[in-house]
């Protein structure tokens, strides 16, 4: 470095204008290494100083036209700098005609100077064909990848276009303020144009892939060409590619053109060795081989800067930002804790070895990474607009480009192309504007604050992630029982699992369900049980399963699993939250009434719930004419003098929905029968009263257990409440359970 400097301070002292080739030289690495620490200004002058001492030196002349390019920004104020760069690539040119590398730099000028975009073009295809009458495969490789980027460019800026059937022009202003406006435009203002982009898509697939075999490895082609072979679902030539690129050295060297700094390039090195791995990951997702995925992400993950993976892997985007901003707010110890909690809650069954709601996550990063990337200007997709809205919802069911208008009346967007993402199931459309070469785009109009409502409604769906739309729902009563000490809890969960829905249409002659228990805080949920049901087909009824847990006093989370792996929708979950409180034993208190059935009868009282024969139902659900199993356990109640406890029951059953079979109700509410051994009490309720007396001895608990007829109760949903009112204390408490009574034909198939 010692010796560069002086022989710099040489050539600025001498009063010559003719340098030995040595000088050169010394000056143009001293300009690079300027250039590598990021001093731009010192770079450019070292550069200037080359080309003044020798006009005709080619390599001074490309160093220095080249790194005007790359740190050049357009503008007025920049005018004389961009007419001398075109001056110093032209007479590179003039003295090199068979160097490609001068006409590939005025092209990517040309390109950035508006109304100049058609010449460039055309300068970028002669560079393409000088290089390949030299046969430099490293210039072909530069020079095919970026006319394929121009080209890609197009594609992106003309797939999924539309074009207008009437005078009307989708007008975002309306579309915000009309809730049907953008449906109704497109159904019938708007057409589809066929093949839109097609052909330029082809075009910048095949540069691309003449740049790869000139150079195979080289990331800016790689990343055109995996963003072009998601977009017509060729999985397997994604993974074949990122894996040959990640294997090839020259991806380190082939990312972009001189002119950065050290760190710069070597940020970019590795963000591109990440985009790689995200991207073979998105193809292992998307063609169904979720572990391989996993894994794909996680390096990804590992190459990206250290910042960058942080923003990558904080849950604040897919929450609402009073919650994002608490987030922000935790230490780094809370924050890893809240955010595996959070993807806990996400993941749709804790049965499988991965967690597919994030992975569904990291696929999105990806798309974003492969569509919305800048590289030369480290523009990362999932921070443009269009990239956060991908992340939040998923790619959208339905995306609509409208070519730009030059109608005065069409306000900020008017010359501008509008991107329309639409998404029927949340029945919310996004609306975009950008440049015609969608190299700029955000939302259009108040959008923004659209997306920030939406943000505040539900910041993160998953739609589209097959693992949650086939996950059914798992029917579990619980009931929680006093445990031996006040400090602990005897908790019954009984599940109903829906075999019919799991084998619907299925060819087997029996099923095997692997029924799996979770429990503990989320971030922290741990196997707790699991067991197996084999189940004769077709099923004649759902099999209940059952699991006991003893738990301490505290916040507790329980999922319950239902899965047969060898049929794709048979899974169900159930996901149960308790908040479990020290027993106070001066107060009279109920635990949770237990509906079930009433299993062999028997002479003596129980003295617990383990002595009730009485078998949970686990769906909550009844048919007409059924007899329902009662069971409830009270505790606190005071003796009398003679050692007994006294205590009144009052059972009431409300209606709370009934089940319409058609226009007409089957029977008026306040014509409702009674219940066998109940009495009606008003239009809406029925109920029944009882009292009961008997010897506490040591017990701290009067079980009681009883039967009951629905006789012909309506089908709908109903509550029961139970209220017991201890004579001697004259304390009160109640417990309350839903159920619902189907109707006959849903009756048949339980």
């Amino acid at each position: 470095m010692l010796q560069t400097l002086l022989v710099c301070a040489a050539v600025w002292c001498s009063p010559s204008r003719t340098y030995a080739q040595p000088v050169i030289d010394s000056l143009l690495v001293a300009a690079r290494e300027r250039a590598e620490a990021g001093d731009t200004t010192a770079a450019l002058e070292l550069f200037e100083r080359a080309t003044d001492a020798a006009p005709r030196h080619v390599e001074a002349l490309y160093a220095r036209a080249s790194f005007n390019v790359r740190t050049l920004r357009l503008g007025l104020g920049n005018v004389p700098r961009v007419i001398l760069t075109q001056r110093l690539l032209t007479r590179g040119s003039e003295l090199a005609p068979k160097d490609a590398r001068f006409v590939l730099e005025l092209g990517r000028l040309r390109l950035r100077t508006p109304l100049l975009r058609a010449d460039g073009e055309r300068l970028l295809s002669r560079a393409l064909t000088i290089a390949r009458s030299a046969g430099d495969a490293p210039l072909i490789a530069e020079c095919a990848s970026e006319y394929g980027t121009v080209y890609m460019g197009r594609y992106r800026s003309t797939r999924n276009r539309y074009v207008y059937k009437s005078g009307l022009v989708f007008n975002p202003l309306l579309a915000r303020a009309r809730f049907t406006y953008t449906r109704e435009f497109l159904e019938h203002d708007a057409r589809p144009l066929e093949n839109a982009g097609e052909a330029d898509r082809d075009a910048a697939s095949r540069l691309f892939r003449e740049a790869l075999k000139a150079e195979p490895g080289h990331a800016v082609s790689t990343v055109g060409l995996l963003s072009l072979l998601y977009d017509e679902s060729r999985f397997d030539e994604m993974r074949s590619l990122a894996n040959s690129a990640r294997r090839t050295p020259a991806l380190l060297s082939a990312t972009l053109p001189d002119g950065r700094s050290l760190e710069r390039a070597r940020s970019d090195s590795g963000y591109l060795a990440a985009v790689m791995h995200f991207g073979e990951g998105l193809a292992a997702w998307r063609s169904g081989t979720p572990r391989e995925a996993q894994q794909l992400f996680e390096l990804g993950l590992a190459k990206l800067a250290e910042e960058e993976r942080r923003e990558v892997l904080d849950i604040g985007r897919l929450l609402r930002e009073g919650d994002s901003v608490r987030v922000a707010g935790l230490n780094d110890a809370a924050r890893v804790a809240t955010t595996q909690g959070f993807w806990d809650a996400a993941d749709p069954l804790l049965s499988t070895p991965v967690n597919e709601s994030r992975l569904e996550y990291f696929a999105r990063i990806a798309v974003t990474m492969l569509r919305y990337d800048d590289l030369q200007q480290q523009r990362r997709g999932w921070r443009t607009d269009r990239g956060q809205i991908v992340v939040r919802y998923g790619e959208p069911p339905i995306e609509v480009l409208f070519p730009p208008v030059s109608d005065v009346l069409a306000g900020d967007v008017t010359g501008r192309t509008i991107t329309v993402f639409r998404y029927p199931a949340l029945e919310q459309e996004f609306v975009f504007s950008g440049a015609p070469t969608l190299s700029d785009v955000s939302f259009a109009g108040d959008f923004r604050w659209v997306a920030e409502s939406a943000r505040r409604d539900e910041p993160f769906r998953l739609d589209n992630v097959a693992a949650v739309r086939s996950v059914d729902t798992l029917p579990v009563q619980i009931t929680r029982f006093r445990g031996r000490q006040p400090s602990e809890f005897l908790v019954v969960s009984a599940g109903s699992v829906p075999v019919r829905r799991f084998y619907e249409g299925v060819e087997l002659e029996e099923g095997r369900i692997a029924v799996n228990a979770f429990g503990g805080q989320l971030g922290r949920m741990r196997s707790v049980g699991s067991q197996s049901i084999v189940v004769p087909l077709p099923a004649t009824k759902d099999p209940l399963v059952m699991r006991v847990d003893t738990l301490p006093v505290g916040d507790f989370r329980l999922q319950l699993e239902a899965i047969d792996a060898a049929v794709g929708r048979a899974a169900a979950r159930a996901r149960i939250e308790l908040s479990l409180t020290a027993a106070k034993m001066d107060i009279l208190q109920l635990s949770d009434v237990m509906l079930g059935r009433a299993g062999p009868s028997q002479d003596i009282r129980p003295r617990s719930w383990s002595d009730a024969t009485i078998l949970p139902l686990g769906a909550l659900e009844l048919s007409p004419l059924d007899t329902v199993a009662l069971y409830w356990e009270t505790y606190g109640l005071k003796a009398d003098t003679t050692a007994s406890v006294r205590f009144d029951v009052a059972l009431r059953v409300d209606l709370l929905e009934i089940t319409r079979t058609g226009g007409r109700l089957p029977r008026a509410l306040g014509a409702v029968s009674d219940l066998v051994g109940l009495s009606p009490e008003g239009e809406s309720q029925l109920a029944v009263r009882f009292s009961r007396g008997e010897a506490l001895g040591q017990r701290d608990r009067v079980p009681v257990f009883f039967t009951l007829s629905l006789g012909t109760a309506p089908a709908g949903r109903y509550r029961l409440t139970v209220s017991v009112t201890d004579r001697t204390s004259g304390q009160r408490a109640d417990s309350q359970r839903d159920f619902r009574v189907l109707l006959p034909h849903d009756s048949t198939q339980r």
